[in-house]
């Protein structure tokens, strides 16, 4: 007998063989019918793998899961092996009530990629799957596999996905019902592990009976006996289990064992308290070595989790139904309490709910809420949430305030407001838990506020923030800090706003510090970073930022809230200084993350650093992929102020290409948006009205219309954009003032702006205005060397930083590192013609997310960086010859 099989089992050696020759294959689908054997091999199979050097990670899919619960399972299976492989996937599931199973099929395989582990991934029970979602993510997994994943589909039924491709490559193996019935051999096998004292079966007599169905012949393998009719499927199961085998189990065994069927996998731990310290632990040892229809679910000795059969489990299902409604009433109280105290809460709240135990449900949700929220498990704590009715929340100002701040990470605007008029209401009394849930309220209105980009709405709040009891509540201080310097930041108060965010870390009542969540000491330093940035200093936000993104990484992971804020504001500095070989490894495959977690500011800030990267490396169309983006992100939550930085910016991208109509076409839009702010004097509106002015005078000098631009500049009023533009407004005044005869004021204003560009440590401000503006800074430093002047190695650091920029680049070898497939191919050949990623997924029938993974791999085959330099490529190989979508 194999060391790792249930007693009772046998090796399906000639079936592990077959797998075991093709073990380099992408995925191996187990099919057949109810209590055919596909779990019991597939356990097998588990146990081969990992001796082979693989890490198994085992997802058993239940009947009642749903998204939710299924993403649960496989981040808990994959965290067994490795965090780091489901922490990006994790985020996205976090922070997204609508996040693409794709998506997050995408984030796990990046993952993975990194890692380079060898990884197997077991999906049981596929056929529970009820959410196309689930095989959306599922069919990503396969089509874009690494050569270090395996997937090991087991299910009933064949699943929902399409396998042409992979079959057709040799990269499918396949058991179906036919292979899993059992020989004659193996029956005979099967039967001579059977105890000694069970009475012997002619072996061909039990495979006519049984017609080698796996789940008979265990029944068998148990039970002495022959049985009087045929058990050949799950019918029989069921008929011949109730008829044939109970009776030689005693009445409270069967009561427990239809109690532990109602969780969806149990352990010592759990049978004790079922049934008590003495009882569950023998039960459950009988059921072990006796292999009463126990799977085991981990292998960990210290703590072995088992499942039922699945076939059993239902037959134990209706059973417990079948019970007095007080025995159910306990069952599941005691369910309730046990997962509860583990903080399983999915599972507690199911079990509470049950029992109609609603003060249960509420009392668990309280118990971990903050927990989760803090640990930025927005998605258990949302789901706990909605569970309970809605009488429970009007009756609990907590839960309520849980609700809000889950509705406000998920950018649901309209449903926060309505969460806090329900709070005022509730909140009218007296008393200190009033008052701590008052507070709680102020905070989660003046985040509100701030998200929504109501500057006004948060000025009318600050003095109540301003007098905010926080005592020793971590989140109240932390909160309250945060949330002022960001107010500050955004009123161009920088000086107030570092002054908000001075001190140590807020601490926990355990009292380590709060790091972690938007109010935790982390993001705290990502916003100091950005008061500098904001202001225009790069040289006081570079070391801040790095520290804050360090510190992140090394206590939260990469791709937390906290890192992927720090990374976006950092990614500003680094394209600033001209540091752009790190901007690009800054961002390679964490972008995606920081576009659906970050802050407002963090996501302006990062899109607008990446679109004038692509658009300086020669990529214009990516460059305005990634500005769309932000155009539909701003439009959804009526963010107004990103809706007009990403006008600005497409208009900028529009008239570098050359492209006027489209360049008119967005100044209109942009000039549309911002004549809905004239005459307002919030420090929004101000900014708006600041960009539209500058975006003017950019198209009016692309126009050559120099006196038009050079008045737009001169009333701009407001900080346009973060400090670096304030900066470009100064230097394009300087060359216009120059190009209009007006030499001497134009050197002038341009020496004092480089003087402060210098102090401030600003590059690519200076080397994006291109080689005009450059000459002008020759004459500018030769005219001023009477004076102060200007420091010879800020302008050396700007001409070598210049040449580098505009280096001769490589000539393009017209090779291909590996073919690329038909999918890729219709994706190069829609670049060909222009179209947008979004534009590509439509016409090919598959989602952005998917489309831009197929983009890395055909850059990475093709060795460039670009669209531009994709298709230019794919015309040296002659890859686009004759072909149309």
């Amino acid at each position: 007998m194999h060391p790792r099989l249930m007693p009772g089992s046998i090796e399906r050696t000639r079936l592990l063989e077959q797998l075991k020759l093709a073990r380099h294959k992408t995925c191996f689908l187990i099919h057949g019918p109810a209590g055919s054997g596909k779990t019991s091999l597939a356990l097998q199979w588990r146990a081969l793998a990992m001796a082979l050097g693989q890490h198994v990670a085992w997802l058993a899919v239940q009947s009642r899961d749903d998204r939710q619960n299924l993403l649960d399972d496989l981040f808990d299976a994959l965290d067994a092996i490795n965090p780091d492989l489901s922490r990006e996937a994790r985020l996205l599931y976090n922070r997204g009530t609508a996040v693409r199973a794709d998506a997050i099929a995408l984030a796990l395989l990046r993952a993975l990629m990194a890692s380079g582990q060898p990884l197997t991934l077991i999906l049981d029970d596929w056929q529970n799957i009820s959410e196309m979602q689930g095989n959306t993510a599922l069919q990503t997994l396969l089509d874009f596999a690494p050569a270090n994943l395996r997937v090991v589909i087991v299910s009933r039924t064949l699943p929902r996905i399409s396998l042409a491709r992979l079959r057709d490559q040799g990269a499918l193996e396949e058991v179906g019902p036919a292979d899993l019935r059992f020989t004659l051999d193996e029956v005979r096998a099967l039967m001579q592990s059977r105890r000694a004292d069970h009475d012997t079966v002619d072996a061909r007599e039990l495979l006519e009976l049984t017609d080698g169905w796996a789940a008979g012949l265990r029944l068998m393998a148990w039970q002495p006996r022959a049985p009087s009719a045929p058990v050949q499927n799950a019918h029989d199961f069921t008929a011949y289990f109730n008829r044939e085998v109970l009776c030689h189990l005693a009445p409270e065994e069967i009561g427990l064992m239809c109690r532990l069927a109602m969780a969806s996998g149990f352990n010592a731990s759990l049978a004790s308290a079922l049934a008590g310290d003495e009882r569950g632990p023998e039960l459950l040892e009988r059921l072990r070595t006796e292999n009463l229809f126990v799977n085991p679910q981990t292998r960990n000795q210290d703590d072995a989790w088992f499942a039922f059969h699945p076939l059993f489990r239902e037959l134990l299902r209706d059973r417990f139904l079948a019970l007095d409604a007080d025995q159910q009433h306990h069952a599941h109280l005691t369910l309730a309490r046990w997962f509860g105290e583990r903080r399983h809460l999915r599972d507690a709240v199911f079990h509470a709910l049950a029992a109609d135990d609603v003060t249960q449900a509420v009392q668990w949700v309280e118990c971990w809420a903050r927990e989760l929220f803090l640990a930025g498990e927005l998605q258990e704590l949302a789901r706990a949430v909605s569970q309970l009715p809605r009488t429970a929340l009007h009756h609990h100002p907590a839960l309520l305030l849980w609700r809000g701040w889950t509705q406000l990470c998920y950018h649901e605007f309209s449903a926060c407001h309505e969460t806090l008029d329900l709070l005022q209401n509730q909140l009218a009394g007296v008393g200190s838990a009033v008052r701590d849930a008052q507070a709680h309220r102020l905070l989660l209105a003046f985040s509100l506020a701030l998200q929504e980009e109501s500057l006004d709405t948060a000025q009318a709040l600050l003095p109540e923030m301003m007098s905010l009891r926080q005592g020793a509540d971590a989140v109240l201080i932390g909160g309250r800090r945060n949330l002022l310097g960001w107010l500050h930041t955004h009123l161009a108060q920088y000086d107030k706003a570092r002054e908000f965010l001075q001190g140590p870390a807020p601490l926990l009542e355990d009292g380590k510090p709060l790091l972690a969540s938007a109010f935790g000491h982390v993001m705290t330093q990502s916003l100091h970073g950005l008061s500098w940035l904001f202001e225009g200093n790069v040289r006081q936000a570079e070391p801040i930022l790095r520290e804050a993104l360090a510190q992140a990484e090394a206590a939260l992971g990469p791709y937390s809230e906290s890192a992927c804020n720090a990374a976006a504001y950092l990614s500003a500095v680094l394209y600033e200084i001209n540091e752009l070989e790190a901007f690009d490894n800054l961002l390679e495959g964490r972008l995606d993350a920081i576009e659906r977690v970050v802050l407002p500011d963090a996501l302006v800030t990062v899109t607008l650093a990446y679109a004038r990267r692509r658009r300086k490396a020669g990529n214009p169309l990516e460059a305005l992929e990634s500005l769309e983006r932000l155009e539909d992100m701003a439009s959804r939550r009526a963010q107004v102020r990103l809706l007009a930085f990403a006008l600005s910016e497409r208009l900028r991208c529009l008239l570098a290409m050359q492209d006027w109509r489209n360049a008119t076409d967005t100044l209109q839009q942009l000039l549309l948006l911002s004549g809905r702010h004239a005459g307002m004097d919030g420090a929004g509106s101000r900014r708006i009205l600041g960009l539209a002015r500058y975006a003017t005078a950019l198209h009016d000098i692309a126009s050559g219309d120099d006196r038009a631009a050079l008045r737009q500049l001169s009333s701009t009023q407001g900080k346009p954009c973060f400090g670096q533009d304030i900066h470009g407004v100064r230097l394009h005044q300087a060359l216009l003032s120059d190009r209009l005869g007006h030499s001497r004021q134009a050197l002038d204003m341009l020496y004092a702006t480089l003087l402060r560009c210098q102090s401030f440590g600003l590059v690519r401000t200076v080397l994006d205005m291109g080689p005009p503006l450059l000459d002008l800074v020759h004459r500018c430093a030769a005219c001023h060397l009477d004076q102060d002047p200007l420091p010879g190695y800020y302008l050396d650091q700007l001409l070598a930083q210049a040449a580098r920029s505009q280096g001769t680049p490589t000539a393009r070898q017209p090779t291909l590192t590996e073919p690329l497939s038909e999918r890729e191919l219709e994706v190069l050949t829609a670049l060909s013609y222009s179209m947008s990623n979004k534009r590509i997924a439509q016409v090919l029938g598959v989602s952005p997310e998917t489309v831009k993974w197929h983009l890395r791999n055909i850059y990475g085959k093709l060795g460039v960086s670009g669209r531009d330099d994709a298709v230019a490529r794919a015309r040296d190989l002659k890859l686009l010859d004759d072909r149309i979508l």
